[in-house]
């Protein structure tokens, strides 16, 4: 199976998708309900208080949701987390042009992690002095970004691939939406409701236990 269809049916199964998808969009309204461009804020600004907005809310809906899977697992100071061998970066791009980022340009973090071994396109390392990602652990990138006049969001999740040949930026990427389906973190929890005994002549079928369905979100 290709790796994409693998990293994406892991991380939708555990609720990890439906995390950052909904730290991103809880941090963007946060974003654009404090900052206002007719107060003189630039997109300087903009594009600072977007990362910082989400690190923080990825820290506390992992926190809250997936405490015992997620962990904290930076790289170089980046800010990352890490469910199983699939760690996550941040990268912000500019709205509508997601695939035409240029890892070349990026930080020297992101470069790396753009030459990343990938079986299906195999590339050399560049000698880029600055620590090597762990063994066994697939680093991904996390694109985030959006407009406030129509307010619109845009969050991918993807390979990213070392593209100063003026190649594709991505040896994967796919969109983390309200497509990717119920979320895992909430699940039916049942609770058997007590019998009671049939000196009140009802029959039979009136002694059958009831079952009552209520949906409860998991800490």
């Amino acid at each position: 199976m290709a790796e994409d269809r693998v990293v994406w049916d892991e991380l939708r199964t555990a609720g990890f998708l439906h995390a950052l998808r909904d730290a991103h969009r809880e941090a963007t309204l946060v974003l654009f309900g404090g900052l206002s461009r007719a107060a003189g804020f630039k997109e300087r600004t903009y594009g600072v208080g977007a990362f910082e907005l989400l690190e923080s809310h990825l820290d506390r809906v992992f926190k809250r949701d997936l405490a015992e899977t997620v962990v904290r697992d930076d790289l170089n100071g980046s800010p990352g987390w890490r469910y199983g061998p699939y760690r996550v970066l941040l990268k912000r791009h500019e709205f509508g042009n997601v695939r035409a980022i240029r890892w070349d340009r990026a930080s020297p973090t992101k470069q790396a992690v753009a030459r990343q071994g990938y079986v299906d396109d195999p590339q050399l390392e560049l000698p880029l002095g600055i620590q090597r990602d762990t063994p066994g652990v697939i680093t991904l990138v996390l694109a985030h970004s959006a407009s406030e006049e129509p307010l619109e969001m845009e969050l991918f999740l993807g390979r990213p691939r070392w593209n100063a040949d003026g190649g594709t930026a991505w040896h994967w990427i796919r969109e983390i939406d309200d497509a990717i389906g119920p979320d895992p973190r909430r699940k039916l929890v049942e609770r058997t409701m007590p019998l009671w005994d049939d000196a009140d002549g009802k029959d039979d079928t009136d002694d059958v236990p009831m079952r009552l369905r209520r949906e409860t979100r998991s800490a």
